[in-house]
């Protein structure tokens, strides 16, 4: 990883760890109310970080990211890459919740984003004690523990994935700005971009997105 990533991704952390109190929601929770934000906001949070986020399950089962069912909890492990940096993180909702597979994608949002730094201190008790909060994997009777399996890093010449596209092409939107034309300003074709390639986009998307803002005002 080198500085640049390093400073982005503290960045974050100084930024989001206490997030804004008008996206705080209150959890009903065994008797109690939990505050959390929604992943609509962190997915928001994300985009603004890092128009180039991406995640994916740690397994996979005939297409569709793998889940499992125990006591009635749906669980899904994944893992959620920000400036090159991937976390494990789990997703877990009652399976008999209405649309499950939604709702356990949305947790394994906060879960994750949250070892980046973003809504840090909803997580503790106390502020910056008991950092970590991940429940323990129930038992499988077959498959490997998603807990324990290695994450190998993306390498540099792999392609980004059409999700990254796509989130990219948004971003831009949403900044005023033709995601083909930052490519262009970045010298990189975004439907052969690859991993190497990501910094460079970045760079094109913020310094491109302050222009067009400063053209605004």
């Amino acid at each position: 990883m080198t500085t640049s990533q390093s400073q982005q991704l503290l960045d974050v952390l100084n930024k989001y760890a206490v997030p804004d109190p008008k996206i705080v929601g209150k959890l009903p929770k065994g008797g109690a109310s939990l505050d959390f934000v929604g992943h609509a906001d962190i997915t928001r949070i994300l985009i603004e970080v890092d128009p180039l986020w991406s995640w994916e399950p740690i397994e996979w089962d005939g297409g569709k990211p793998a889940m499992y069912i125990e006591n009635d909890m749906l669980t899904m492990w994944g893992r959620l890459t920000v400036h090159g940096k991937s976390v494990i993180g789990v997703g877990t909702v009652k399976a008999s919740a209405i649309e499950a597979s939604k709702q356990v994608v949305g947790d394994f949002l906060r879960n994750s984003s949250m070892r980046l730094g973003m809504a840090l201190n909803l997580w503790t008790k106390s502020e910056w004690s008991e950092l970590d909060h991940t429940p323990a994997p129930a038992k499988r009777t077959t498959g490997p523990n998603p807990k324990t399996m290695p994450v190998a890093p993306a390498q540099p010449h792999e392609l980004i994935s059409k999700t990254q596209i796509t989130q990219f092409a948004q971003a831009c939107a949403k900044a005023g700005l033709n995601a083909e034309e930052v490519g262009v300003h970045a010298g990189v074709d975004i439907h052969k971009a690859t991993v190497a390639d990501l910094d460079k986009l970045r760079k094109s998307y913020k310094a491109l997105a302050a222009k067009a803002k400063e053209e605004k005002e």
